[in-house]
């Protein structure tokens, strides 16, 4: 999938989770010419929580941070690509959560979205 067409689906996502979403701000930056692109924003969702994302685009590059809290603040899931875990089996992938490092593998904005969705939708 090329950078558009990301976009674009990340688009129709956000669009389905209407219902969800109670505040969406995304900033864009591409350079057509380089064929890079990067995405970042914040989503707050209904039930108070907040996602702060950033990716490089195209996705296949695998460069993300998407950091997911409560309304409180308080970290539900981030998951990254930083390279400091190096034990992780899914280096440099992996996911933090309240009880620590977990190996994930690599994430997009449309799968955390999906992940999120799921969850408020329990």
């Amino acid at each position: 999938m090329n950078i558009a067409e990301y976009l674009a689906a990340v688009d129709a996502k956000l669009y389905a989770l209407e219902g969800i979403i109670v505040t969406c701000k995304i900033e864009r930056r591409i350079d057509t010419h380089l064929c890079l692109g990067f995405i970042k924003g914040r989503i707050k969702f209904i039930d108070g929580s907040t996602l702060e994302f950033s990716e490089q685009l195209p996705v296949l590059r695998q460069k993300f941070r998407f950091h997911y809290m409560d309304a409180h603040n308080a970290l539900i899931a981030r998951w990254d690509s930083a390279p400091h875990h190096r034990t992780s089996q899914t280096f440099p992938f992996h996911q933090h959560t309240p009880q620590g490092i977990q190996d994930h593998s690599a994430l997009t904005l449309l799968e955390a979205l999906h992940v999120i969705a799921a969850r408020l939708a329990h």
